[in-house]
């Protein structure tokens, strides 16, 4: 396979869509796959943030921030993230996501491991007050060297939400298959392409897909600019709320 190839058509199709898809808007969907193929062994962890602010005619403030915390051992990673985004227009909020993703991996072997979870998410503006995801399954790495990634994986889920407006919550059981592809420039840069596709059981149709394409470039030994894209589509939305939610970003890390 090879996945490097197709890497320089990847980066010119992913900076054609980041200049052109428009401002960023506070509506952040977390890469829960990025950085997996760090491997050395302990705490690591990094930290993201963004903040833009305008005022006289054009009164909006942005902020969206992010982080993660990695225990690495020989066989066991657990990885705690947490990302959230906030935007207000003229003193008025347009914009507000919060996530939260514990994540457990084993290693079974040279190709196989496992993946569990428990997620939690909340965004007024797609009506949600909460929704939770807990999982498990298998993953296996198709390719994975020091300068490629490329890995599949297929996770059983039971989904809790609560919807704002209405009383009770609906449990539900939905699969998640995952395709993650990384690929390193250079030295100094990395590109990372995660998606999701998050059917029902009861109904294949009412599914969700989930896309995220991330560059770092390391600016020190310890800062990094990141610059991306995200999409998330729901093909059964809740009533009133749009099908597709997209944004671009631009930010710093630190990497600890």
């Amino acid at each position: 396979m090879h996945f490097s190839r197709l890497m320089p058509v990847i980066f010119v199709c992913s900076i054609l869509v980041f200049f052109s898809a428009g401002p960023t808007r506070a509506s952040v969907i977390l890469n829960t796959l990025q950085g997996y193929d760090a491997n050395d062994p302990g705490w690591s962890g990094r930290l993201d943030g963004l903040f833009s602010g305008s005022g006289g005619n054009t009164d909006r403030i942005l902020f969206e921030t992010g982080g993660r915390v990695q225990w690495q051992g020989e066989r066991h990673r657990y990885r705690l993230q947490i990302s959230g985004g906030y935007q207000e227009s003229n003193g008025v909020e347009t914009a507000r996501n919060v996530v939260a993703h514990l994540r457990h991996n084993r290693k079974l072997g040279h190709r196989w491991g496992t993946v569990s979870f428990a997620q939690v998410q909340h965004n007024p503006f797609q009506r949600l007050d909460s929704r939770w995801l807990i999982g498990l399954g298998p993953r296996y790495d198709l390719e994975k060297d020091d300068h490629d990634i490329i890995a599949v994986g297929a996770t059983p889920m039971l989904e809790i939400e609560r919807l704002e407006g209405k009383t009770g919550h609906v449990t539900r059981g939905r699969m998640s298959f995952f395709l993650y592809m990384a690929h390193r420039l250079s030295k100094s840069s990395k590109l990372d392409i995660v998606a999701f596709w998050q059917p029902l059981f009861s109904d294949v149709s009412a599914s969700r897909t989930v896309g995220n394409l991330t560059l770092s470039m390391e600016v020190t030994g310890e800062v990094e600019l990141k610059v991306g894209v995200a999409v998330e589509d729901n093909a059964r939305p809740v009533e009133g709320v749009e099908r597709t939610d997209w944004s671009t970003f631009v930010g710093l890390g630190v990497v600890f």
